[in-house]
C-alpha cells in the first residue's frame, strides 16, 4: 500500500475516535469503565477529553506526513506508525484480556493501522525502486 493512502487511512480512523471522545466522553467512559461513579468517573470523562485532544493532535500531524517525498523519509515514518499502533494496539489488548477496560474498537483501529502501516514500510524497504 502506497504510504499517501495508509497515512490518509490513519488520520481518518484517529478523527474518528477524537471526534466520539470530544462528542461523546461520558458514553465511552462508562463503556470502558461501567462500574466507575462519581468523582472518579468525572475525573474519566476529563480523561478523555485529554486522549481526543492528543489523538486529534496526531491526526493532524499524520495528514500533513502524507505528503513526504523520498523513500527514505516515507520508510522511517511507516517503520514509526507500524511500531507505535502496535504498542497501542498491544497495550489495549492486553487491558481488555485482564478486564480492565472495554475497548473492542480502538483495539481493532489501532490493529489495522499498525498492520497497514507495517505492510507499507516493507513495500518500501523491499523494492524501493518502485516507490
Amino acid at each position: 500500500m502506497e504510504p499517501k493512502t495508509t497515512l490518509t487511512i490513519t488520520a481518518f480512523f484517529g478523527l474518528i475516535f477524537s471526534l466520539a471522545m470530544f462528542v461523546a466522553p461520558e458514553f465511552i467512559t462508562r463503556e470502558q469503565f461501567p462500574d466507575a461513579e462519581g468523582q472518579g468517573f468525572a475525573d474519566l470523562v476529563s480523561v478523555r477529553y485529554a486522549i481526543a485532544s492528543l489523538i486529534l493532535a496526531l491526526v493532524i500531524i499524520t495528514f500533513h506526513l502524507r505528503n513526504i517525498e523520498g523513500i527514505a523519509f516515507q520508510a522511517s515514518i511507516m517503520r514509526g506508525y507500524s511500531l507505535a499502533f502496535s504498542v497501542v494496539c498491544i497495550t489495549t489488548l492486553v487491558l481488555q484480556i485482564l478486564g480492565k477496560i472495554s475497548a473492542a474498537p480502538p483495539i481493532l483501529g489501532t490493529g489495522i493501522v499498525a498492520v497497514l502501516s507495517f505492510f507499507s514500510w516493507r513495500r518500501l524497504t523491499k523494492d524501493p525502486g518502485k516507490n
